[in-house]
């Protein structure tokens, strides 16, 4: 029941948000509409950075959903299914690799993580990839002794983590069970017969699909395999993030906890203690999983806390052993940052929002809106009640006297991470949805665009040409991609500093709009259109 609640509690209640889920979501209404499953599209036009198999789970969802739900949250219970899907395989691979009773400590240990809660409820390609990892690392841990059933899941789990963001995933899983070849329960040949299954069942579907892209176009092929793969990877493109350098190293101190600091407790006590053999022996596979994915991810150009999600599987593997071996005090301190930690944060959750609604005191309330200008405080009925349900449930079991272990003190943990994601996934989610969200913003702007011909645009970002064909029903045509276009609007985006100027070389444009996401410092707005009146009062949002 608790990971069921930390699964659904923020899947559903707001719009899509900049920057991955806005794109995601214009790639799947795109792909709602025109039901392309070999090259995915936004806005039109070819986006072939990640092959489809999200973007299809996601339509579906969509699909048979969004009668009862709005239809990006109806694409969001895709993202439930994967996360579902991989903590139940990592859990399989817990209880595979340590026997019985360690699953729902590995479970729990990865939802108590600080950094993997808001990622895991988005709408983003990764949770996919996530799901293919865990899949197959289970794969790999069955095959200590079994054959058939190793194979298909090994497979499996490439297979999808490959149609979920290409060729990073099943590299990371082929490059770790090549290295289980060191250890004497993966030497021998049915191991590598089990390699051969899962090879053909992983190469298979993505030949065809690699196939079927390359017969499509060429080009759309080596932009897919060249720029968005080993370009990224390498850092030969100009696509993508960068961090400065030791990133990873500081970022995975809070992403990571209180994975971490368990899983090193657990490689240290079993390296020093000598009747640990047996232990040791069943570290192996995540301690070289663990190795793997951080070291390809120290090598990669790209860096963003959200490709750090496959590291946490074999970090919680490693840590389910870490809270066995919790001693005592260690126990009463995770269970007293629990109750007080996350009971503190829970109230000061319930504080603020009481201040928000009711304007008591009027200055703490002036502030918060001063943050986010475009929120109008109201009760939200349902967000309240299931909020009140969570906090009771909570508060009920966490104030209990018991003998605190490390199991009642990880319990504890997740229980209070929870309730605290519940309480900001109810009752703090429209003042947070106010401020991310495009739904405003592109009403305001849909108002005064023309009833009919085309509109152009000009440096507008992927979230915001998938937005525009989702809140607007309008496909903007690029001036990067058509320069030639001729339309009545253009829809140009830029910055506060320095505005938002149609092209130099075009004077017949007359402003009619201007504005940006309340509260939003950096982004700005304007619609030009040659069709009006040179003195047409020029409209501004928020007004």
């Amino acid at each position: 029941m608790l990971v069921m609640a930390w699964v659904l509690f923020g899947l559903v209640g707001h719009d899509p948000w900049k920057a991955d889920e806005a794109y995601t979501f214009g790639i799947v209404v795109d792909l709602l509409r025109h039901g392309d499953w070999v090259v995915p599209t936004l806005a039109g036009e070819s986006f072939v950075e990640k092959p489809p198999l999200f973007y299809i789970v996601s339509a579906a969802a969509a699909y048979l959903f969004g009668g009862l739900l709005p239809l990006h949250d109806a694409a969001r219970l895709a993202t439930g299914l994967f996360v579902g899907t991989a903590l139940l395989f990592l859990g399989l691979t817990a209880r595979e690799i340590y026997g019985r009773g360690h699953a729902a400590a590995c479970v729990m240990i990865f939802i108590s993580c600080l950094g993997t809660f808001v990622r895991l409820h988005q709408l983003i390609t990764d949770v996919a990839l996530l799901a293919g990892m865990a899949i197959g690392t289970f794969g790999l841990a069955l095959a200590r002794r079994r054959h058939w059933s190793a194979g298909l899941a090994l497979g499996t789990g490439m297979a999808c983590a490959f149609f979920a963001k290409g060729l990073l995933g099943p590299g990371l899983l082929a490059l770790t069970s090549l290295l289980l070849l060191s250890f004497a329960p993966w030497r021998t040949w049915r191991y590598m017969s089990i390699l051969s299954v899962a090879a053909l069942i992983a190469i298979i579907p993505a030949a065809i699909w690699m196939y079927a892209l390359h017969a499509r176009s060429p080009e759309l092929f080596r932009e897919w395999l060249v720029v968005n793969n080993f370009g990224r990877f390498l850092g030969f493109t100009r696509i993508g993030p960068h961090a400065p350098p030791g990133y990873y190293g500081y970022t995975l101190l809070w992403y990571a906890f209180p994975a971490l600091p368990l899983a090193g407790y657990a490689v240290w006590t079993a390296w020093r203690r000598s009747e640990a053999d047996s232990v040791r022996r069943n570290m192996q596979l995540p301690a070289v999983l663990a190795i793997v994915v951080a070291s390809v991810l120290g090598f990669a150009n790209d860096s963003r806390e959200l490709y750090l999600l496959p590291l946490m599987l074999p970090l919680s593997l490693l840590a389910a052993v870490g809270i066995v071996w919790l001693p005592a005090a260690g126990a009463n301190a995770m269970s007293g940052s629990a109750r007080w930690g996350f009971g503190a944060a829970a109230i000061l959750i319930w504080l603020g929002w009481v201040v928000l609604v009711t304007g008591f005191p009027s200055q703490l309330q002036s502030l918060l809106l001063d943050y986010q200008p475009g929120f109008v405080p109201r009760m939200h009925w349902i967000h309240l009640a299931l909020a009140v349900c969570a906090t009771l449930v909570a508060g009920t079991f966490m104030s209990r006297r018991r003998r605190t272990s490390s199991g009642h003190a990880l319990t504890q943990w997740a229980l209070g991470l929870t309730l605290c994601w519940a309480l900001l996934a109810t009752l703090w989610m429209p003042y947070f949805d106010a401020g991310k969200s495009y739904r405003a913003m592109i009403g305001s702007l849909a108002a005064q665009l023309p009833r009919n011909g085309c509109v152009a645009s000009l440096n507008l970002g992927e979230p915001q040409r998938g937005l525009m064909v989702y809140f607007a029903k309008v496909t903007t045509v690029r001036l990067e991609v058509a320069p030639d276009a001729r339309c009545d609007a253009l829809l140009v985006q830029g910055r506060r500093s320095i505005g938002a100027p149609p092209p130099e070389a075009e004077s017949d444009w007359i402003a009619v709009w201007e504005g940006a996401r309340p509260g939003d410092l950096k982004e700005f707005y304007r619609l030009y259109r040659r069709d009006v009146a040179p003195d047409r009062a020029l409209v501004q949002f928020p007004e």
